[in-house]
């Protein structure tokens, strides 16, 4: 029999008080200076000194070349020899990443939710069953659309490269083979932006490699191509499509745009919003008259190059539409808008985006630094486009990083703010200041090409490595889940329940039950612990604390566990599932009497005294490993007072029917905070009602739920 309640998102439980932590910490500290900090900037230093040697010494950079192995620049055979190397290097540099600044593992706020989400994907699924009680197994960033299934939030093209990741046993591989990839795009880009202002050759090449310098030093692109992040994905993605639908304008070839429609199909799919100004640049250029250079037969225009782009990205886009059905029970909406839209206590991607302007000016300040690590070097990009006019094609280009500006501005948290919204724009911006410095230094490119490298590596050095070694420090220190803390601990099964939700999601696989691996529990502190631990006929149980100097497991039990009284928090379900016109939120110290200290409050979207709105929470039926019996049970919620306007009605209704099985209401008014358990009423579930919902209304106002206690009769 299908559910009462009306298909809606099921949003996770709030996340711990440090999710953001590390997310907020560059651009409200960045922009310090001093000496190197760490081994990687004092590496940086004595290499930024070498490079300004070989800028400075005569026939230096001539020397430099030799050395590298960057003669002979028209040969085919050694621009491949380049690109190799350069593959490398910067996918070892992205390991390094890892290794040193991530500590071995995912960091950011909102990296276990892609993780997990890949996890899903590696069995195939875009959303999962989550298992009574559903309290258990739902974190921050989660919806579904229905009462039982779970997913992401997150677009679903960067979690299907994870699901690659996973299924090769090595999901943390996947940064550096798309760093190796972003070297190989940004060549591309460079060469055709080269192409089309007018350089050929040899300064064309010198034009490429410098990109490609600037790409593999960017320390920025070393984080989000080591972080399970999509941004160094996007810029994969972006730079590609760029790259393609240029070279095909240049060909008159419908081939590289039918790949620069995958390209931008991508887009789409990793990160939606940029998807806007880089499908533009390819239907732009498909719809161009190619140059006189092309082929007889392809000149003039072409509108099959439109149709092939279009259907190239057409994989994509399905899957992205499937998704968010998925995730949010429609095709045409985003899931990540509408849990911030809805559910924004759960924090944005960057903590400063909720400053307004001042945020987006901070994160603005962070993406100059993210171009070479220092930020008068990012003000090169714009010297093509001043003085005289660039040419259509670089014109183009240029467009799409004020385009990606606007839409990371529009999208604000749900595409990860201003900064991580530019980072696909940083391979733009690479090939843009190296052909700045074709254009400023026509005749000593080379030397200025060194020079710049070397102050990228000396703005690493002396600035921006203290951004990143504060990234390496912020929240734990150390990923909130640690696989070898685990194994340690001689734990190969059970239950393994987590104090927070990024350990949670790093940790739990839909696939994996107790008895055959770790199942793993987001720990609640009410009776939804003790529930799981019976339905589950009493497995290996242990608890996994990430706080303190190291992480530890240990065994644990629930407490109460001969109780025959079941206490449910309200919190423990925030922000609540099938939402209707109302914003759910944990209220933290909403009154001295409430239970945990906390509560959950309903707030009516409309402002005035008729406006309404809703939120349902399950109420999970005690019972063991069997299904449960038809039993009563005697119902006891409690409020919270908070001196407000709003009338609250609460309902407790079944999988049995619409109609609801036991009915409470109170006034929010009150001349102090308080707590008031309201009459307990008798109700019988279990049999034929296995399931259960309490259903809080909310008018004039908001009002607050702090838990529910059932008795059996």
């Amino acid at each position: 029999m299908p559910p009462l309640i009306p298909p809606g998102p099921i949003a996770a439980p709030a996340p711990s008080s440090s999710a953001g932590a590390m997310a907020s910490v560059r651009p409200a500290e960045s922009g310090t200076w001093g000496r190197p900090v760490d081994p990687p900037s004092q590496a940086a230093l004595a290499l930024a000194a070498a490079l300004l040697l070989a800028a400075v010494v005569p026939a230096g950079c001539a020397w430099l070349a030799s050395l590298l192995d960057f003669a002979g620049l028209p040969d085919l055979a050694r621009k491949r020899r380049f690109l190799g190397v350069a593959a490398f290097v910067a996918s070892f540099l992205s390991l390094g990443y890892i290794a040193f600044y991530l500590r071995g593992g995912p960091r950011d706020a909102l990296a276990p939710v892609y993780w997990l989400q890949g996890r899903a994907l590696e069995h195939g699924e875009l959303s999962w069953t989550a298992a009574d009680p559903l309290a258990s197994f739902r974190a921050a960033h989660l919806l579904s659309a229905r009462p039982d299934r779970v997913a992401g939030i997150f677009p679903p093209g960067y979690p299907l490269l994870l699901s690659a990741g996973f299924l090769l046993g090595a999901p943390m591989l996947v940064g550096p083979l798309l760093a190796a990839s972003l070297v190989v795009a940004t060549w591309a880009l460079a060469s055709e932006l080269a192409r089309a202002a007018g350089l050929c050759g040899e300064r064309a090449e010198v034009v490429a490699r410098t990109a490609v310098g600037l790409s593999i030093l960017s320390a920025a692109m070393r984080h989000f191509t080591a972080d399970t992040l999509p941004a160094g994905a996007a810029a994969v993605a972006v730079t590609a499509a760029a790259a393609s639908a240029l070279r095909a304008r240049r060909l008159g070839d419908r081939r590289f745009f039918a790949l620069a429609g995958l390209c931008a199909g991508a887009v789409l799919a990793i990160q939606t919003a940029s998807a806007v100004p880089v499908g533009g640049l390819v239907l732009s250029l498909a719809v161009g008259v190619p140059p006189v250079a092309a082929p007889l037969r392809r000149r003039g225009r072409d509108p099959r190059a439109v149709l092939w782009a279009l259907l190239a990205a057409l994989p994509f886009v399905l899957l992205l539409l499937a998704a968010n059905r998925a995730a949010a029970g429609r095709a045409l909406s985003s899931p990540a808008a509408l849990y911030f839209a809805t559910f924004g206590a759960g924090g944005p991607a960057l903590a400063a985006s909720a400053s307004g302007g001042v945020g987006a000016l901070l994160q603005l300040r962070a993406h100059l630094a993210d171009v070479a690590n220092l930020e008068p070097l990012a003000l090169l990009a714009v010297v093509p486009f001043v003085g005289r006019a660039p040419g259509r094609t670089v014109a183009l280009v240029g467009l799409v990083v004020p385009g990606l500006l606007v839409v990371s501005l529009l999208a604000g948290p749900a595409d990860g703010g201003v900064e991580r919204g530019l980072v696909c724009a940083v391979p733009i911006e690479h090939a843009l200041v190296a052909l700045a410095l074709a254009q400023l230094f026509p005749l000593a490119l080379p030397r200025a090409a060194v020079t710049t490298l070397a102050l990228a590596l000396l703005g690493f050095a002396v600035h921006t490595a203290r951004d990143h070694r504060r990234l390496a420090a912020a929240d734990l220190g150390r990923p909130h889940y640690e696989p070898d803390v685990v194994r340690d601990a001689s734990v190969a099964s059970g239950l393994l329940y987590f104090d927070d939700d990024q350990g949670f999601e790093l940790a739990f696989d839909p696939e994996v039950p107790a008895s055959h691996g770790i199942l793993a529990a987001r720990m609640r502190g009410d009776d939804n612990d003790r529930l799981l631990y019976d339905l589950l006929g009493h497995p290996p149980i242990h608890r996994y604390s990430a706080l303190g100097p190291a992480a530890s497991v240990v065994a644990w039990t629930p407490p109460n566990e001969n109780s025959d009284t079941w206490r449910f928090e309200a919190e423990s379900d925030w922000p609540a599932l099938a939402v209707q016109a109302a914003r759910v939120e944990v209220a933290e110290g909403a009154a001295p009497c409430a239970s945990e200290g906390r509560g959950l409050t309903v707030t009516p979207s409309a402002s005035g005294p008729v406006a309404e709105g809703s939120a349902a929470l399950p109420l999970p039926v005690p019972r063991g490993a069997a299904l449960p019996e038809r039993r009563t049970w005697s119902v006891a919620p409690r409020a919270i007072l908070r001196g407000g306007s709003g009338s609250a009605t609460l309902e407790l209704v079944t999988s049995a029917g619409p109609a609801p099985v036991a009915r409470w209401t109170w006034q929010d008014a009150a001349s102090s905070p308080a707590c008031v358990d309201l009459p307990a009423q008798t109700v019988e579930l279990g049999g034929e009602r296995p399931r259960a919902w309490l259903v809080l209304h909310a008018a004039g106002g908001a009002v607050t739920l702090d838990k529910t206690t059932l008795r059996p009769r």
